[in-house]
């Protein structure tokens, strides 16, 4: 698995969780706390579509101040520009359509997954996402 990992600051410690997640050991508790908003807010917006911009300007936001925001806020950007590729493709087809609906569900899953990650201060990457943003 090929996965970008973020480069450690001189004030950060990077330790294997017991979820064998790389987690942050030098995280304040509020950029743990914005990260795991990140992840909620897309859940919210499952419900109220404009919700769906608030974990865009929750990470544009917040980005540069933070290498872990950053990478949660990024991996959510991939799941947004995923769905509107993913999406509209598998509708359009017939045998897409079972598709569709097990990333949908895969991802509602995510949601939740990824903000319990950014809460113990851990990277999360969601399954059956294009990584677009690196």
């Amino acid at each position: 698995m090929n996965v970008a990992m973020p480069v450690a600051q001189p004030n950060q410690v990077y330790s294997q969780s017991f979820t064998q997640r790389l987690r942050d050991e030098g995280l304040t508790e509020h950029d743990r706390k914005y990260a795991l908003a990140i992840h909620l807010t897309a859940l919210l917006g499952v419900v109220i579509h404009l919700a769906l911009l608030v974990p865009l300007v929750l990470w544009l936001v917040r980005k540069q101040e933070s290498t872990f925001i950053d990478d949660h806020g990024r991996e959510m950007m991939n799941v947004f520009l995923t769905a509107l590729v993913l999406v509209p493709v598998c509708v359009i087809t017939i045998i897409g359509i079972p598709v569709a609906i097990a990333w949908i569900v895969t991802t509602f899953i995510g949601f939740i997954r990824g903000a319990m990650a950014a809460n113990r201060g851990e990277y999360f990457r969601y399954p059956m996402t294009i990584r677009f943003l690196k």
